[in-house]
């Protein structure tokens, strides 16, 4: 048995190349727990190719949010497109000189 990884017991049989469990003195080749964690992976994997899709919703959203990301990205977008109007229109008026007068007269 190769060991692969001995702080999580994991070994290689090479005669088979079948990655097992390992445990002090006792060799067991099992797929089992590593199966659950790429099954667990490729859950996260899909959620996280889920949200390239606005249409779509979370694996751990509530039911029937599909197209909230949608809507947050269109009040996103809405929010920075009035802050930067308002900031262009306040520089063009800075520039015309229309600015507040601080001070005397």
């Amino acid at each position: 048995m190769l060991v692969i990884n001995e702080k999580f017991g994991v070994v290689l049989d090479p005669d088979s190349l079948t990655v097992g469990v390992a445990r002090p003195g006792f060799y067991k080749v099992n797929l089992a727990p590593i199966e659950e964690q790429i099954t667990a992976l490729e859950t996260s994997v899909d959620d996280l190719f889920n949200c390239l899709d606005p249409t779509s919703g979370f694996v751990m959203s509530q039911p029937r949010r599909e197209g909230a990301l949608n809507t947050a990205g269109f009040v996103t977008m809405l929010v920075f497109g009035v802050i930067f109007g308002v900031l262009a229109v306040t520089l063009a008026l800075f520039k015309l000189g229309i600015g507040l007068k601080v001070g005397g007269a």
